[in-house]
Formats: C-alpha cells, sequence, structure tokens
C-alpha cells in the first residue's frame, strides 16, 4: 500500500452497512503490512470511563483488550499525546505484559502514536508490533501519517458518532450507518449477525420509517453476496402494468416500443440479492407469479420461450402485518410462508428509548452538518427536550428529517427548539394508552395511525407521506380505502 491514501485499500467498506470492525480492521491490516510489522492494534478511547478498547487489531486468541486510563503504552501515549518508541518492551516498565500472558503472543519491539481528528481531539492510539528490524524515527512519522489518514476513515463511518455521543457505557455500535445501542437494536445486530453468512431468505417487519432498508442492506453486505448487485424492487412504486416488465424484463418485439431485449430486476440481480420493498403492496395477480420463480429460481422474458436461470438470495420487507392480509385474501398465504423463513422485526423509534433518540439526533445532525458546510452545528438541550416529547409516528425517517431542516434554519452554531420543524402540539401516549392500543383491529390502528399524521400536517399529503415513509400514491390508495378523504381538509 502506498502511504497515500488508506481509502484506496478500505474504499469497497466505506459506504456499506459493513461491520465497523470490518472496515477499521481492513485499515489496520494495511497499516500493518505498509510498517512490515507482525501485528496492528487501533484502540479508541471509550466514552465517559476514558478506557481504551480494541476496536481492531490483530490478537485472535484475545475477542477484546480493554486498558484503563492511563494503562499500557497505549494509555499512555492517549495521555500525553505523543507518540512512543520501544526497542526493547521488557525494558520499560510502562508496557502491559498482561495481554501476553493472556494470549500467548510474545511482544518484542513497539511503535505507538496517538489518533486525532481534523479538531485536534485524540481518538486513540495506533500501534504496531515487532517490525522486521526495528522500528525508527522515520516509521514514527510515517505511522502518524497513517494515523491521520485512519481518523479520516473514522470520520466516514458511524463509529465516530459514538465517540461523540454524551452517553458514557461500552461501544456496542456494530454495522455502519446503522446507529443505536438500546437493547431492542442489540437483538437486532445479532439476528443480523445470524442471517447475513447465510443464503436463507428474509422478511423484514416493523413500522413506517424505522430503516428496514438498512436491516436488508446490513444483510447482504455482510454476506457472501457482498460483492455482488443489490437490487431494490419497490413494491409499492411500481404501476401495476409495469410490474412484470420491471421485475422479468421483455424480450425485443414483446410490446409496441420494445425496439431491444430489457433486462428485469431479477435477472439484474443474478449472483447477489434482490430485496422486495413494501411487498405488501405487491398485487395479488403478480404474487402467484412470483411465487413460481422464487420455488424455481428460473422464469421467461414478457414476449420470450427462453427459460432464464437465476441466483439470487431474497429479502422483502414490509410495514403491513401479512397474517392479517393473508386472513382477508389479500396476501397468499404460500408466498407469505416462502418469505418468512427467518423472520427479523425493526422496533419503532418510541420503543428503542431515549438513548437511541439522541444518539440518532447527533448522528443526523453531524451528517447534516457536514452536508451544509456547517461544522460546529451543535443540538442544544432545549432542541433535545422538544425531540423527546414528539411522538415520531414516522419514527427514524421523520427524526431525520426534521433535523435536516432544522440545520438548514439554524441561526447560530447550535440547534434550537424553535428551529425543529415540528407541529406545536406532540403529546406522548401513555402507558394506559398502549393498551386501549393492544385491543384495536388492524384497520382501526390503521385508520388511527393515519388520521394523526394527516392532522399532524394540516391535511398535507405529500408531508404526510414523507413523514411515513410510503410514497404519496400508496398513501392516497391508503386514505381511499380508509374512507379519510375528508380528513384535515377544511
Amino acid at each position: 500500500m502506498a502511504d497515500g491514501t488508506l481509502f484506496g485499500a478500505v474504499g469497497h467498506w466505506l459506504g456499506r452497512r459493513v461491520e465497523l470492525s470490518r472496515i477499521v480492521g481492513e485499515a489496520v491490516a494495511e497499516v500493518a503490512r505498509a510498517m512490515k510489522a507482525e501485528r496492528g492494534t487501533f484502540f479508541l478511547v471509550e466514552p465517559g470511563t476514558g478506557d481504551l478498547v480494541s476496536v481492531a487489531g490483530h490478537f485472535p486468541e484475545v475477542p477484546r483488550i480493554r486498558l484503563a486510563a492511563g494503562q499500557g503504552i497505549a494509555g499512555h501515549v492517549v495521555e500525553t499525546g505523543r507518540a512512543l518508541v520501544l526497542r526493547r518492551v521488557e525494558d520499560d516498565p510502562r508496557f502491559c505484559a498482561a495481554v501476553d500472558a493472556e494470549s500467548g503472543y510474545r511482544t518484542r519491539s513497539l511503535l505507538c502514536v496517538p489518533v486525532h481528528d481534523r479538531a485536534g481531539r485524540i481518538l486513540g492510539a495506533l500501534q504496531m508490533l515487532n517490525k522486521r528490524g526495528a522500528f525508527t524515527k522515520r516509521d514514527t512519522a510515517r505511522l502518524t501519517g497513517l494515523a491521520a489518514q485512519l481518523a479520516m476513515v473514522l470520520e466516514a463511518t458511524s463509529l465516530l458518532d459514538r465517540v461523540e455521543s454524551p452517553q458514557p457505557g461500552p461501544l456496542r455500535c456494530r454495522y455502519d450507518g446503522v446507529v443505536g445501542e438500546s437493547g431492542p437494536m442489540l437483538e437486532l445486530y445479532e439476528r443480523i449477525a445470524r442471517a447475513a453468512p447465510t443464503d436463507a431468505t428474509v422478511l423484514v417487519t416493523g413500522p413506517t420509517g424505522t430503516g428496514k432498508g438498512l436491516v436488508a442492506r446490513a444483510i447482504h453486505d455482510n454476506g457472501p453476496r457482498i460483492h455482488r448487485p443489490f437490487v431494490t424492487v419497490d413494491c409499492a412504486a411500481m404501476p401495476v402494468t409495469l410490474i412484470e416488465n420491471e421485475l422479468f424484463g421483455h424480450e425485443r418485439g414483446a410490446f409496441t416500443g420494445a425496439d431491444r431485449r430489457g433486462i428485469g430486476k431479477l435477472e439484474a440481480a443474478h449472483g447477489g440479492t434482490v430485496f422486495f420493498d413494501e411487498i405488501g403492496e405487491l398485487p395479488l395477480p403478480v404474487q402467484g407469479t412470483l411465487l413460481r420463480v422464487l420455488q424455481e429460481r428460473r422464469f421467461e422474458r414478457i414476449g420470450g420461450h427462453q427459460r432464464v436461470d437465476v441466483d439470487v438470495r431474497v429479502i422483502a420487507a414490509t410495514n403491513r402485518d401479512l397474517e392479517v392480509m393473508v386472513e382477508r385474501g389479500e396476501f397468499r398465504e404460500d408466498l407469505y410462508y416462502r418469505l418468512r423463513v427467518l423472520p427479523i422485526e425493526v422496533p419503532s423509534l418510541r420503543v428503542r428509548g431515549a438513548e437511541d433518540l439522541e444518539m440518532l439526533a447527533q448522528h443526523f445532525v453531524r451528517r447534516a452538518a457536514k452536508r451544509h458546510g456547517r461544522a460546529e452545528l451543535r443540538l442544544r438541550q432545549s432542541a433535545l427536550e422538544r425531540l423527546r416529547a414528539h411522538s415520531w409516528p414516522g419514527n427514524v425517517r421523520e427524526l431525520e428529517h426534521c433535523l435536516e431542516g432544522a440545520a438548514v434554519l439554524a441561526r447560530g452554531e447550535a440547534i434550537e427548539a424553535r428551529d425543529l420543524p415540528l407541529p406545536a402540539r406532540s403529546p406522548r401516549r401513555g402507558v394506559n394508552d398502549d393498551a386501549a392500543l393492544g385491543r384495536l383491529t388492524w384497520a382501526q390502528m390503521e385508520r388511527r395511525y393515519v388520521t394523526a399524521v394527516l392532522a399532524e400536517h394540516q391535511g398535507n399529503r405529500s408531508a404526510a407521506a414523507r413523514a411515513m415513509g410510503v410514497a404519496r400514491a400508496t398513501l392516497l390508495r391508503k386514505i381511499k380505502e380508509l374512507g379519510l378523504e375528508d380528513v384535515g381538509r377544511s
């Protein structure tokens, strides 16, 4: 690896929902190869405690290394902010031999440098062990430059959000871009980790705006098909008359205007993953065709007779209750069970709790500030309290759009409560309300939810659809189905 950049080495991971340890681990491995060192370790300063935790490194014998603040060579480097070279570790009393004792590895020489962000804050320490030959002053300068590049890699991921989080405690973030450390999210991460290495069909469920697409992407990006296509089929956005053409493609001359062969999304996803978003919106006639394709993994293009074989992994997502739809005859039972091989439910923002809300808020503010060139933008306590008071019917997507707008509206370097584009009144639901909700039918729940969001946006269908995270056409269809055409309109 040339010293010019680490981004070329780890660029294929960045922007994906890959496990953060995988991204950082690849960067550390590249640095170790460049330095001709046997092993490398990156320690991150844990929020609140100041402890150093190994995020990535070549210690397969030890799952994670934890050093108290100031402990060991890495702790000393973070404490002083100065690099340190040990040509013989046994000559320095600051060296922590406990890790060698636990792992069975013998450290002979060591070079450790602090890792600073662009503001000069120390994020952690980068440590190289046992170079072939002795570590030199030139090596120190070189590793310092590579550490600066590692900091830039970190800034391109969501790991830095956790470092900046006001909540103290252990680092439990797992997938880049998937933010949250509440109990429900830790359970979700475990489900993703179990699903990713397999080819099992996954059905991702959960309320609108919870991030079901991110979960689907994380499953693909952490599995064996990561370097193959990830193709999304938006079942809610496709016109009924074009769905089969979108899925299966067509032969030349199949219909007026078909002057060449068209490849469908299933064929485009060959070798990779096809993600059926909002699968509950798929019309019944197409459901039968799709079931046959999922069972046989072959189909014919429109206007053709030649069979096309496809090797795809299938992930589907919906905010609808497919079991209820099956009971109503709106969704095929055999297709439902074919999709529900491995069910994964994504929790609502309200279920995730205040800590995840704040962590997500900081994440979205940081992203919006970067996008709009406002590097110093932060959230005032009054704004956080206003965010906590809102019920978030549109979940994470509504929060993201809210803070994007606030980043533009904020007058100074901090987002105030007045900058948040939220309705004047947003009462919290209480425990008794939840018990009452449990006695409602699905249709009553849908009616109540759609009515509330429409009222919250003064009947604006486009704004309500954005808050719900659905296409405007989907919302209009649901409004007609529920008989809510006059809701929110004077």
